[in-house]
């Protein structure tokens, strides 16, 4: 199984060291963007990295579960699921309103709730096991709804055709908290568990066939 990581805005992949020294056994891939070149550049050329890769699985955090979604959708069957952590799928409230202070800055025109990322990703039908935990902890006084210091729970919470699972700590500590490493262990455990009862029934539909044959 190929482990793709893909980090939050204004983070690197070292993020995700404590997750990768607790699993084991995977192929990881790195994936390393700069927001300032905007989501749908940065998008590309994930999206040619992984174009051959079978047998994907998503870890991202925040920004990266938007690229995670999109890159799902294109990726189709190459994809087995995904665990996505704090991922504003509904958009970034403070940064429509950050967006007045800091007209050029692209990182808060691709996250705003009304930005073509977003509202492309609310139409994406997921067709994998895919979870979103929502960090529950930590607040930021800048924005009134129940907030992990960055984004509102709200959007964190707001697709409705995903498992959601509360952690409760703040924006940036999820990726270093062991019940948020323990959903990723899990879903993977249940990701091997359905592929190998896939490769059973295909066996035994190729045996069946060849008896009839």
């Amino acid at each position: 199984m190929n482990l793709v990581y893909i980090h939050g805005n204004h983070a690197t992949a070292d993020s995700f060291n404590f997750i990768r020294s607790k699993l084991s056994g995977h192929n990881d891939i790195l994936l390393e963007y700069d927001s300032a070149h905007g989501f749908y550049s940065n998008h590309a050329r994930m999206l040619e990295r992984l174009a051959d890769m079978p047998d994907l699985f998503f870890i991202a955090h925040s920004l990266g579960g938007i690229h995670a979604l999109h890159l799902a959708a294109e990726l189709g069957e190459q994809v087995l699921g995904g665990v996505t952590m704090s991922t504003p799928y509904g958009g970034s409230e403070a940064a429509e309103m950050v967006a007045c202070l800091l007209p050029f800055s692209q990182v808060l025109k691709d996250i705003r709730p009304r930005s073509a990322p977003i509202l492309e990703g609310k139409q994406i039908a997921l067709n994998v096991p895919w979870t979103n935990l929502v960090s529950t902890a930590g607040a930021s006084p800048f924005m009134l709804a129940a907030n992990d210091g960055v984004v509102t729970q709200d959007s964190m919470r707001h697709r409705d055709d995903i498992q959601l699972v509360d952690i409760a700590c703040n924006h940036f500590e999820i990726v270093l908290n062991q019940d948020a490493l323990a959903v990723i262990q899990r879903e993977i455990a249940q990701v091997k568990k359905r592929r190998a009862a896939q490769s059973s029934r295909d066996r035994s539909a190729f045996s069946l066939a060849q008896l009839l044959g």
